[in-house]
């Protein structure tokens, strides 16, 4: 599809999306020491060439393991506390850029008050996505960032391209947690992927990390239900003595999401990925298992930078993490 070699090829050059040279050369010196308070965002850092300059970091191996896999040197990185950072430790690093979520504006302003360069970040659909990949683009100022970012948006929008929205298609239920019960809802890019798929969110509410309880779920009743890479159970659904009963689990459609160096199906670059992989699901009830890998080292090849063995694409699309952890 979208991360064949010669069709990508052709994304590197001549690419003229939000980027011009005139806006990249009016951008300020390119920041030596980065800390990212925001912990989604440290993923786009590494997409846009960028891992070698963070000096702290909010992402931890336990939330993010293939990350710390493949760039081992984030374990050295102080580790930040969104809502606990601290001024003088920051600026002990020699932090000249600072990363915050948008939730944190009003941190970010006594940040700038006391000399750090702090900016914030945050989106909540695809469109919030490319916005992300450019801005922080833009704060790096390498020929490499611009280069990934241009490469990035034409991939996104050209995968877009491949997708067909139905209106009668599946409902899917994607859930944002098991214990306690969690789902994602509508107004959020779950549920713009979920669409692109070809399916239909089956949750009636808006937002993500919505509590509900199970007869709300019965009530519901989707015909495929995803669930995050990091739940543990693995009978969760078919030992309930209530949500056994639901179609999904009856046909035997329950997924679990595959997780890369972030995870694919929330807020972060492998997007792209997750559209591949859930237009499957919705469509054939199954991934090709042997494409899917094929694609999952493309891409990290040609937006990393990475050298992901078919062994390590494996784990991911199963949602395991790095053996030995």
């Amino acid at each position: 599809m979208f991360y064949k070699s010669a069709a990508f090829c052709t994304v590197f050059q001549g690419i003229d999306s939000a980027f011009s040279a005139e806006k990249e050369q009016q951008q300020q010196p390119s920041p030596r020491f980065i800390a990212d308070a925001w912990y989604a965002h440290t993923a786009f850092l590494v997409l846009l060439g960028a891992q070698d300059r963070l000096v702290a970091t909010a992402a931890r191996p336990e939330t993010t393991p293939w990350m710390f896999h493949f760039f081992p040197q984030f374990r050295k990185l102080a580790r930040l506390q969104p809502r606990a950072l601290n001024a003088e430790a920051l600026l002990s690093l020699k932090t000249d850029l600072l990363f915050l979520p948008e939730t944190e504006i009003g941190q970010s302003n006594v940040f700038r008050q006391q000399g750090l360069r702090a900016v914030t970040l945050g989106f909540s659909d695809m469109e919030g996505v490319l916005h992300c990949v450019r801005e922080t683009a833009s704060l790096i100022s390498t020929p490499l960032a611009f280069r990934r970012a241009r490469a990035y948006e034409r991939a996104l929008r050209h995968a877009l391209t491949q997708c067909v929205p139905s209106p009668h298609g599946p409902r899917l239920l994607h859930m944002a947690s098991l214990k306690p019960l969690k789902v994602d809802g509508r107004q959020t890019i779950i549920d713009q992927w979920i669409r692109a798929a070809g399916g239909q969110n089956a949750a009636s509410l808006s937002g993500n990390h919505r509590e509900v309880t199970a007869e709300q779920i019965v009530m519901w009743n989707p015909d495929l239900i995803i669930i995050p890479a990091s739940a543990p159970e693995h009978d969760f659904f078919q030992s309930h003595p209530i949500l056994s009963r639901l179609r999904a689990v009856q046909n035997h459609r329950v997924y679990r999401n595959p997780a890369g160096l972030f995870l694919w199906d929330r807020y972060g670059p492998e997007l792209l990925l997750q559209l591949d992989w859930a237009k499957q699901i919705v469509t054939a009830g199954h991934s090709d298992e042997g494409a899917m890998m094929d694609r999952i080292v493309a891409f990290y090849r040609d937006f990393y930078g990475l050298h992901v063995s078919n062994w390590e694409a494996g784990r991911m699309l199963a949602a395991l993490p790095p053996s030995p952890f």
